[in-house]
């Protein structure tokens, strides 16, 4: 049946089918978000050496640490 040109469909209640991802994400604790091993921690979260390098880029003040081989915190 066609749609009369002034109907709006209204999205929010429009009910739109959910795709389940294929596999499991996956997190890497205790490595940078490129892969590599990290040698310190940006953040809160581990970093090599390059992307520290980047992470710290700019005028604000950023707390960096050497990476110890985990989180100092009870997690």
């Amino acid at each position: 049946m066609a749609k009369h040109p002034r109907e709006i469909e209204n999205r929010v209640v429009t009910p739109f089918p959910f795709k389940r991802p294929d596999t499991e994400p996956t997190v890497n604790v205790g490595k940078c978000g490129c892969g590599a091993d990290p040698d310190y921690e940006v953040y809160g979260q581990p970093h090599c050496k390059s992307c520290m390098l980047e992470a710290i880029d700019n005028k604000k003040f950023v707390m960096v640490k050497r990476w110890n081989g985990g989180f100092d915190d009870a997690s």
